[in-house]
């Protein structure tokens, strides 16, 4: 497939905003159940000594390739199923196959070097703050201690910038290079130059999902009653996020047909 670049204007952001929410009323179970599904399968993968934390950081940029995937299907009428996992590896040129790994290697490398700049940076004090919220110990002195150090806020801020750059930097590339047949350098180039090309676009886009987030976190904060019933509702918002990525895919890539 031939694509070339499109520009789209602020307003694209929120357009894509919506389609999430629509593309995931489409077919709310079975989106939320491929979501789930990826969840499962990645946590089973992380106990695996040795290689499950690669596999882990490897397996992300399938996740989108996935619902992107998905929801190329759904317009053609096709429904929503888990297979769509593994589909890029069962059909297709070895080639595609080998790139589409090669991206999926490069972006673990990658994230392996952010994560070990930044326990550069906190000294280690973010994973053991991280270590105890999940235990629950939010309340011992230690907690409190790290809680207030500026080292696991560097921490946490060089987390949350990198990791945030480096999800942009992959953005398109996955579909790039399975629909449009390209390495992965060039994939990783094209990515970029769609997200200059619409960069408002991208900014209203992003702060609409971190607005969505931060609302839920609050009203999770503000009602502790509601207890359990958030984990569905962070289940629903994070399917709508990544349901809403072929939205922005097609908006940034327009098919050209051959002369």
């Amino acid at each position: 497939m031939r694509l070339s670049l499109t520009s789209q204007p602020a307003s694209a952001g929120l357009r894509w905003f919506k389609a999430g929410f629509q593309e995931l009323l489409r077919q709310p179970l079975a989106y939320a159940g491929l979501f789930a599904t990826f969840m499962l399968v990645v946590l089973l993968i992380s106990v695996v000594p040795l290689v499950g934390g690669p596999l882990l950081m490897m397996s992300m940029p399938l996740l989108s390739l996935a619902f992107v995937m998905a929801a190329a299907g759904t317009r053609r009428g096709v429904p929503v199923r888990v297979a769509v996992l593994v589909a890029p590896w069962r059909s297709g040129p070895a080639l595609q196959r080998r790139r589409l790994f090669q991206l999926c290697l490069s972006y673990a490398v990658a994230l392996t070097l952010l994560l070990w700049l930044a326990g550069l940076i906190d000294g280690g004090q973010f994973d053991r703050w991280l270590e105890l919220t999940a235990k629950g110990d939010t309340g011992s002195a230690e907690w409190e201690n790290l809680a207030n150090d500026p080292a696991v806020r560097d921490g946490l801020l060089f987390r949350v910038v990198s990791g945030s750059l480096l999800s942009m930097l992959y953005w398109h590339a996955p579909p790039l290079v399975l629909w449009a047949d390209q390495g992965v350098a060039q994939a990783l180039f094209s990515n970029v130059l769609a997200l200059w090309r619409s960069l408002g676009a991208f900014v209203v886009y992003n702060l609409c999902w971190m607005a969505a987030g931060l609302g839920l976190m609050l009203v999770q904060l503000a009602v502790p009653a509601l207890g359990i019933l958030t984990l569905p509702a962070w289940l629903l918002l994070s399917t709508a996020f990544y349901a809403s990525l072929y939205a922005s895919f097609v908006d940034s890539f327009a098919a050209v047909s051959p002369d």
